[in-house]
């Protein structure tokens, strides 16, 4: 059932965070393995780290206006019309500038979900209304049915997918139907996880050769890439539409350096693939070791991150203190909407990051649970 979303806290709030919760907790700071980011265990491309030193001297150079290097990856690496593609200094600045450039009133989001769809509709004035997804059903995409009636009651519908941190995915011929059947209406669609989902290809809205103008996509290269420091995105769209957006882009968004990293990606499938073969055998392989500890509920992977409810006992705080003192941050899950229920979440790291994880999760749940 859609609720309208009232939280009136516009603060931001997200992970790699440690230095807040050892003073709220109590504990004094030390070193800690951060869990909370989802961010590719790899690391950057060495390509990129090699050639940081020359890539320093742009600094003396104004960027491109427009963030053309950006769309030049874009248009390189998968595919699509130079005028569909929006550069953005990371995803985030474009979920900003949507909702005041195309003058949006009423979303729905699809909760749990990433905290900024909704800071970036209630600071354009919009009303933001909530669908939850269902624990029950294991976060589970709604059907096509109750998406429609999401869209007959608002102007847009805004969604990650795959959603973060819930990891729900949304079958592409779904959304297409929505856009088809509702042309006056918006779907925004998140994708900034897309490249961490096996068969990414046949989920993606992306590359699909017919984008219709009342969809646009949003995609990131900080998380696949581990360039979060960088900023480097754009949205997807039908040229028409983002032609409209492209009058309300504020210029020089994207530095300089950022536009000779994304040439550089271009050179890396090797990364590529060796990121999809480590996400794959660990996501399944941490997924099958959780499910064996006694006093907590693991959900599905489909991309880079899990999501776990503690049961152990009534408070998440016992589990994050102890993981604290034993030197790893996980991702505090209560403040999003729907998961205030001790859930937690953690990023995939390196395989022996990855066991010493588990290894304290399981310790400290036999702990508790006595």
């Amino acid at each position: 059932m859609m609720q309208k979303y009232v939280n009136s806290e516009f603060y931001h709030c997200h992970g790699g965070s440690p230095k807040y919760d050892f003073r709220r907790l109590g504990l004094k700071s030390r070193p800690v393995i951060d869990f909370s980011v989802n961010i590719n265990p790899l690391g950057p491309p060495r390509r990129i780290i090699k050639e940081w030193n020359r890539m320093a001297l742009e600094i003396a150079h104004y960027p491109s206006i427009d963030g053309k290097g950006i769309r030049k990856f874009y248009q390189k690496r998968f595919g699509l019309d130079p005028d569909s593609i929006l550069p953005g200094n990371g995803s985030i600045e474009l979920f900003y500038l949507i909702p005041r450039a195309i003058h949006l009133q009423r979303v729905a989001v699809i909760s749990p979900s990433f905290h900024d769809y909704v800071r970036a509709v209630r600071l354009a004035k919009g009303e933001v209304f909530s669908f939850p997804l269902s624990v029950e059903t294991e976060f589970a995409p709604p059907s096509i049915y109750e998406l429609e009636k999401l869209l007959m009651k608002t102007d847009a519908l805004f969604l990650g997918n795959p959603n973060n941190p819930t990891g729900t995915v949304f079958p592409a011929e779904v959304l297409f139907q929505l856009a088809y059947r509702y042309p006056n209406k918006w779907l925004l669609v998140d994708e900034a996880f897309i490249q961490f989902v096996e068969n990414s290809d046949q989920i993606t809205l992306m590359t699909r050769r017919k984008l219709r103008p009342n969809m646009l996509i949003f995609h990131s290269l900080t998380k696949f890439y581990a360039l979060a420091g960088l900023r480097i995105g754009a949205v997807i769209g039908h040229p028409s539409t983002i032609s409209r957006l492209r009058a309300f882009k504020e210029p020089w968004t994207i530095n300089s350096v950022a536009e000779k990293v994304a040439g550089i990606l271009l050179r890396c499938r090797d990364y590529e693939e060796r990121t999809h073969k480590l996400v794959s055998l660990e996501k399944q392989r941490l997924y099958s070791r959780l499910r064996e500890i006694h006093g907590i509920k693991t959900f599905v992977p489909t991309a880079n991150f899990l999501l776990v409810q503690w049961l152990a006992t009534d408070s998440l705080d016992e589990l994050l203190r102890d993981l604290l003192l034993r030197g790893f941050y996980v991702r505090d899950c209560r403040n999003f909407l729907g998961l205030e229920q001790n859930f937690f979440r953690f990023a995939i790291r390196t395989p022996s990051d990855n066991d010493r994880l588990i290894d304290a999760i399981a310790s400290i749940t036999k702990k508790k649970i006595g």
